[in-house]
């Protein structure tokens, strides 16, 4: 690859478990950086799994990305790369229009699951050697992070896109948290200027294998 690679940072917008999301605070932020080694693009995805389809369809042709990072927030106390997206939705929390499926496949009669394809393995590497506390996971859960990562597999493969593709989990932010205290006792936070450090790792880190 001759010119800088276009990489897509989506992260996702408003729900019932972050109505301030840092996923999109995190994508918003990054939008006002430059970038030497990329194009970087984001944009706030729906938490609306009926409308993920379409909406990956136009954010791949408006954007025609050589990677995307899709960013969404967990419970965990580190930054989480995700590893693969199985073929169920399964919420115990309902999207943003109020969908709360059970046991429904994202693509009837699709593949089991798709591997992400972003270099997981060396952004936790990377974000370990900043002393950024990261992680492989193997499980995206059931709800729209892992359905992100499926729908991507999914359509790059039926419209032959080559694209380097997956999900990076952040935790909440301590504005939330502090929202919520009570509630949500013992949940971990991050702070925002430090998921927006280990994202804009994961950028580089992704930029580089594209270059390669």
């Amino acid at each position: 690859m001759t010119e800088k690679p276009t990489i897509l940072v989506t992260g996702y917008g408003a729900w019932a478990v972050a109505e301030n999301n840092p996923a999109a605070q995190v994508a918003a932020r990054l939008a006002q950086e430059e970038f030497e080694c990329c194009n970087l693009v984001t944009a706030e995805l729906d938490v609306d799994t009926n409308a993920l389809q379409d909406n990956v369809n136009y954010l791949l042709d408006e954007h025609q990305p050589d990677g995307w990072i899709g960013l969404g927030v967990s419970r965990s106390a580190v930054i989480k790369p995700e590893m693969v997206g199985i073929n169920w939705r399964h919420f115990g929390v309902p999207d943003a229009t109020g969908a709360r499926l059970q046991a429904t496949p994202i693509v009837e009669n699709g593949p089991a699951a798709y591997n992400a394809t972003l270099p997981c393995a060396e952004m936790v590497e990377n974000l370990r050697a900043n002393h950024i506390p990261a992680m492989l996971s193997f499980s995206a859960g059931t709800h729209l992070c892992n359905q992100l990562i499926y729908v991507l597999g999914h359509t790059t493969k039926t419209r032959g896109i080559p694209l380097k593709s997956g999900f990076v989990h952040i935790p909440q932010s301590p504005e939330n948290i502090a929202e919520k205290c009570g509630v949500s006792d013992g949940f971990a936070s991050m702070d925002l200027a430090i998921s927006t450090r280990a994202v804009r790792i994961c950028v580089q880190v992704l930029a580089a294998e594209l270059a390669a």
